[in-house]
């Protein structure tokens, strides 16, 4: 019932925002359905992706840059370099590639100090919406039931995290789509981390929703469960926001 509401209402509903974009993002509350904001996925001509995120006020409330790195662009990499910025807390979440290493930065808080750690380039295999990119990459294995173990970058750990994804049987009947769960690699911590759950559309592999555990936190600065539905206005091709 939630897809079916959202989906109706997402050509209509833009956060206050005016400009082009790529991609629109409606993240809505599962539970009471209320939109807690809107994200816009744009470009800029050295193929640097700004995403935008908006309250339902209109408010600007964070934002995140994906560059390209050694020559791979932003929009079909599963590793670009990540920066994310949140307005209201001053939350700051960053990886780097420098100097064949990777550098992960978090702050909590304007008033927190900065945790750095340096990680090997093989400790890595996917980073923010580079799973977009990775997904795709790996259409076919998952297609024939291969379950794919990686390495997710994480900033506020200062250290990669082992997740598996893998195709599953959709809960609706929906033959257009293919559904993807992703869940910790480890049993134990298994236990006490929700899974992932995306929809995509299996003729174009475009991202429809994702329901889970967003990167953006809450007024309160908590971590929040939501539902996020996608529009595109854009070719097939182009970038498509996946975010473990």
């Amino acid at each position: 019932m939630l897809e079916f509401i959202a989906m109706s209402a997402i050509a209509g509903t833009n956060c206050h925002y005016q400009g082009p974009y790529l991609v629109k993002g409606l993240a809505y509350d599962p539970v009471d359905r209320q939109l807690q904001y809107c994200e816009y996925y744009t470009s800029k001509e050295n193929d640097e992706i700004i995403v935008f995120y908006y309250s339902p006020e209109g408010d600007l409330i964070a934002e995140k840059t994906l560059q390209e790195r050694d020559g791979a662009a932003a929009s079909r990499s599963a590793l670009p370099n990540v920066t994310q910025v949140d307005r209201r807390h001053g939350e700051v979440r960053e990886v780097l590639w420098q100097d064949s290493q990777w550098k992960m930065r978090y702050r909590a808080n304007e008033d927190k100090d900065w945790k750095v750690s340096l990680r090997d380039a093989r400790s890595i295999d996917v980073i923010d919406a580079g799973f977009d990119t990775y997904v795709r990459d790996h259409w076919g294995s998952l297609a024939s039931g291969e379950t794919l173990n990686f390495n997710f970058a994480s900033p506020m750990h200062g250290r990669s995290i082992k997740l598996r994804a893998r195709m599953v049987s959709c809960n609706r009947e929906a033959s257009e789509d293919t559904c993807i769960r992703v869940d910790v690699a480890q049993p134990l911590i298994r236990l006490f981390v929700k899974d992932l759950n995306l929809t995509y559309d299996t003729a174009s592999r475009r991202l429809k929703s994702f329901k889970g555990i967003v990167n953006i936190l809450d007024s309160q600065a908590n971590s929040q469960q939501l539902e996020v539905f996608y529009q595109y206005s854009m070719p097939p091709s182009g970038t498509l926001p996946a975010h473990p």
